[in-house]
């Protein structure tokens, strides 16, 4: 079943009488439950879409549905209101907040949607526990790895049970051991909870793991596949052999 829904999307910037066609008629759908990547080089338009996607950014023509409601016909507060209740973001510098714990970084999403201060912690130790991540909740950004910084961010945006996670480069700032790890950790939970995952990326190794990949260049959709299976580390590395 179409998580989200995308039909001719299509997103020019202007600046004076100067045109750019970022997006060029897109057109493609994500299943709930998807390891959905999308792949292509700078500048092809992977950050646009993902923000117009998001409801970050408003497409200039095309329709976006998700989770059954048209998301260009929300005002900008049901758009806030959307994104808080439907869709959790992970990004490549992490976005943690330094003087805050993993607890509290976690807690703090759910706080600004109203939420109790007492059970919003609850909420943020049961996650990271959940997640394997009881070691680091007292614990500040900077006394944490790299790869555990990821997987408190990864966990912050799961923590409200959102229907779809965005991921904009989420191991670009990874080594690649640390970027299977990452990679091991968004598949379980993927796998696990049926938890959908549309990942923006140019790394072709983290590709392995998805189920389904769209190419775009310039704008344009070059290709779109779905396979059988989402792949675990060991399937990547036993492919590389």
């Amino acid at each position: 079943m179409a998580l989200v829904k995308v039909t001719n999307l299509r997103k020019v910037y202007k600046t004076g009488e100067l045109e750019y066609e970022a997006l060029k008629g897109m057109s493609f759908e994500v299943e709930a439950g998807d390891m959905f990547m999308i792949l292509g080089p700078s500048g092809s338009g992977k950050t646009t879409l993902l923000n117009c996607l998001s409801g970050i950014d408003d497409p200039t023509a095309g329709s976006i549905w998700i989770n059954n409601v048209d998301i260009a016909k929300l005002s900008d507060d049901e758009k806030t209101k959307f994104r808080a209740e439907n869709m959790g973001f992970v990004f490549q510098a992490y976005n943690l907040i330094d003087v805050l714990t993993a607890k509290e970084n976690v807690a703090l999403p759910l706080l600004a949607r109203g939420m109790a201060e007492k059970e919003a912690n609850e909420r943020a130790i049961e996650v990271l526990r959940a997640h394997g991540l009881e070691h680091v909740i007292d614990k500040f950004p900077s006394q944490i790895s790299g790869g555990e910084r990821q997987r408190v961010a990864i966990s912050r945006a799961l923590a409200g049970n959102p229907k779809i996670i965005w991921a904009d480069e989420p191991t670009g700032a990874l080594d690649t051991k640390t970027s299977f790890m990452v990679m091991d950790f968004m598949k379980e939970l993927n796998e696990r909870n049926n938890q959908t995952f549309v990942i923006v990326t140019h790394d072709e190794k983290i590709v392995k793991y998805a189920n389904a990949v769209l190419r775009i260049d310039s704008g344009q959709i070059a290709s779109f596949e779905r396979f059988e299976r989402k792949k675990s580390r060991e399937d990547v590395l036993e492919g590389e052999k």
